[in-house]
């Protein structure tokens, strides 16, 4: 499987990409299926977030793709610190 593109910034788009499909998968299977969330908002964005993990290992390991990893890592690492400035879970 060679014929992925070993670029930093396609790592960047995929790592934030995967995050917001799966977010919306969840919204939306909930609204379908539930009369309510069952789920909070955070902790639905916290799973959207580590749908990256399975993704950005077999990236890694799997096809070898060092820059494209990095990209993923580096857009998933903002996301979190989003996610906690978001949620004031940091105190200062």
């Amino acid at each position: 499987m060679s014929k992925i593109v070993d670029n930093m910034f396609l790592g960047i788009l995929l790592g934030v990409l995967i995050p917001v499909v799966v977010y919306a998968l969840l919204l939306s299977i909930f609204h379908l299926f539930l009369d309510e969330n069952p789920l909070r908002d955070s902790t639905m964005q916290v799973i959207a977030m580590f749908v990256n993990f399975p993704v950005f290992r077999k990236i890694l390991m799997g096809y070898k793709k060092d820059r494209l990893g990095r990209g993923m890592l580096l857009s998933t690492l903002v996301l979190a610190a989003y996610f906690i400035v978001h949620n004031k879970m940091l105190f200062f």
